[in-house]
């Protein structure tokens, strides 16, 4: 009973406030859903994956990542492995690669290694470019690109692609004609969620993505 009477008591007191009240409670009560829309947008922007990259143990065309090309991937070849780094290309914006940079030198987060896992990346929004290299004192080699989206409509990923093309030109600006031929320029478009539940298999490497809240 005493909860029925507090709803009667507010109910009377609401219907007897002035319009100057009856307005600010209305603003404060605006302003409170509208940060509570923020705080779910927040927490879903939020969001972060690790990704988990495997590159092929040498290039399409059979030759090593790094090293003597004459040596192969054979263990006289130390350094045959790639040194993976991972360029995130949104629609607008410059390009964040996640590498280690060393006084002029770029460092992979794992040197000479086929795998490494990249951790806490934020994929948002969505759709994104991943641009795979094998970072070199020279010259990048490409790895991989692809594009992740999240709706079942193709909106943004033009623009995405646009950027990964101006990407690529400045990173890996003497792609080879052979890659062109074997289609590594061209970037895959597949959903984020798949990507979650198992591995992505692209031309040289294969990742996957790990949701940590």
């Amino acid at each position: 009973m005493g909860e029925r009477r507090d709803l009667r008591v507010f109910v009377a007191q609401w219907h007897y406030t002035g319009p100057e009240e009856k307005d600010r409670r209305m603003r404060s009560i605006a302003i409170a859903l509208i940060a509570l829309l923020w705080a779910g947008a927040a927490l879903a922007q939020g969001a972060t994956y690790d990704i988990a990259v495997k590159v092929d143990a040498t290039k399409a065309s059979k030759s090593p990542w790094d090293g003597v090309p004459g040596l192969g991937a054979s263990r006289a070849n130390i350094n045959a492995a790639p040194d993976i780094a991972i360029c995130l290309v949104r629609a607008e914006g410059r390009p964040q690669c996640l590498w280690r940079p060393q006084g002029r030198r770029l460092l992979s987060q794992c040197q000479n290694a086929t795998s490494c896992t990249f951790e806490q990346v934020s994929l948002r929004p969505v759709p994104i470019g991943l641009l795979f290299i094998d970072i070199d004192a020279r010259r990048h080699d490409l790895i991989d690109i692809v594009i992740l989206s999240g709706n079942a409509t193709a909106e943004g990923e033009a623009d995405v692609e646009r950027a990964l093309r101006a990407a690529l030109a400045k990173l890996v600006p003497n792609l080879s004609e052979s890659a062109k031929e074997r289609g590594l320029d061209k970037a895959r478009v597949l959903p984020l969620d798949q990507c979650s539940t198992s591995a992505c298999r692209l031309t040289q490497s294969e990742f996957r993505l790990t949701r940590r809240d």
